[in-house]
């Protein structure tokens, strides 16, 4: 038998789990902009590559569905 406590703690997590990329997408993003804004040289290239990862993320979505 699944208690009322098992449940609700079930549904949190299918409601969460479909957030955690989009989430680690914009934190990876907003990183990459304000490490672009405050550093040079080798801080530009971490920049452009996490500002790029949405980028990537879409392409191999695209990739995967055909």
């Amino acid at each position: 038998m699944i208690t009322a406590a098992r449940k609700r703690r079930t549904a949190r997590a299918s409601y969460a789990r479909p957030l955690v990329i989009p989430l680690a997408l914009l934190l990876a993003t907003l990183a990459g902009l304000v490490i672009g804004l405050t550093g040079d040289r080798a801080r530009d290239v971490l920049a452009w590559l996490l500002a790029a990862l949405p980028l990537l993320a879409l392409a191999l979505a695209w990739a995967r569905r055909g």
